[in-house]
């Protein structure tokens, strides 16, 4: 399980997170929600170890994270919302980049996020969408126990939003846990949990 307790981040004099807490167990998922600019990037990128907070603490599977930086390499996966690929590599180079075995590129992410045909392509001359699936299979290569996605399905169209959805529907069921920040009803109805952030605080409604 996860535990965030007491998040607190500011930039200068504004506060951005104000005592953000909530838990996640194997196989759930967390929808972190909330208007534009009220800290769900902010919160995503703290709880991947890209962004340090100002206090609080972070329990993965009963190891702080802060204290040893290896827990977010070995038991998370992220996805930001900008695009983190290097547009001059091939789709291929990029996920060996980013630790995929080649083995794993050849089967277990061609298939989910279709990138068969565009395994060799420069990630520069791709659409929006795909870049998003070579984003997203570069992140869960490893099949993370943890992962955080930040606006996952933004620039994709209603197919592999569809497709993206089942994956993360396969990806609860062996026991993964999901938090992701969205605006998407869809992904919304995913979740379990849902933690709304407004005015630096969090409002966390578990639906049944």
């Amino acid at each position: 399980m996860i535990q965030i307790s007491e998040i607190k981040k500011s930039y200068g004099k504004q506060l951005i997170l104000d005592g953000i807490s909530f838990e996640a167990q194997p196989g759930e998922c967390v929808a972190v929600i909330g208007r534009n600019g009220c800290g769900k990037s902010t919160l995503m990128q703290i709880l991947a170890g890209i962004e340090p907070p100002d206090s609080g603490e972070l329990n993965y599977y009963h190891r702080n994270p802060r204290k040893d930086p290896k827990v977010f390499r070995e038991l998370c996966g992220y996805v930001p919302q900008s695009n983190p690929l290097m547009e001059e590599l091939s789709v291929r180079d990029n996920l060996k980049l980013f630790g995929a075995n080649p083995a794993i590129v050849e089967d277990e992410l061609l298939r989910p996020f279709e990138l068969a045909p565009i395994l060799n392509k420069p990630v520069g001359k791709l659409s929006g969408g795909m870049k998003r699936r070579v984003a997203i299979a570069c992140a869960v290569h490893h099949i993370p126990s943890i992962l955080f996605m930040d606006e996952p399905t933004t620039a994709l169209d209603i197919y592999f939003k569809q497709s993206i959805h089942e994956w993360m529907r396969q990806y609860q069921k062996m026991g993964g846990i999901l938090i992701m920040s969205t605006h998407e009803d869809a992904e919304i109805s995913l979740c379990g949990t849902h933690v709304f952030i407004e005015n630096g605080k969090a409002t966390t409604n578990h639906i049944h």
